[in-house]
């Protein structure tokens, strides 16, 4: 289902947004699916992992991450970061891959 960008649309590439339209039995098997994936992986995870997870935000991260850094420069530590960003990670892996390591 195409949606305009602009008022009036010349181009189809440039000025229409293509829209799908997800199933609803779609999207509860997908939340089947996802909570059945998060069920086998939450053990491995760190504590500080904020995404994934109901009633946790990138706010949480946010003032956990203040947390620290205000606490290291309270004692005067020294401070390291490292941020990674990780967009479309999941597209650019093997599923069947993917799929593999999950069942083992």
């Amino acid at each position: 289902m195409p949606v305009r960008k602009v008022q009036s649309p010349r181009a189809i590439e440039a000025d229409l947004c293509p829209i799908s339209l997800t199933a609803t039995l779609a999207k509860l098997l997908e939340s089947f699916v996802g909570s059945w994936i998060l069920e086998r992986v939450r053990s491995s995870l760190d504590d500080r992992q904020y995404g994934a997870f109901r009633q946790r935000s990138t706010m949480h991260a946010l003032v956990d991450m203040l947390h620290h850094w205000h606490a290291a420069i309270d004692k005067n530590q020294s401070l390291s970061m490292v941020f990674v960003d990780f967009a479309k990670a999941f597209d650019h892996v093997d599923h069947n891959i993917l799929v593999a390591n999950l069942l083992c």
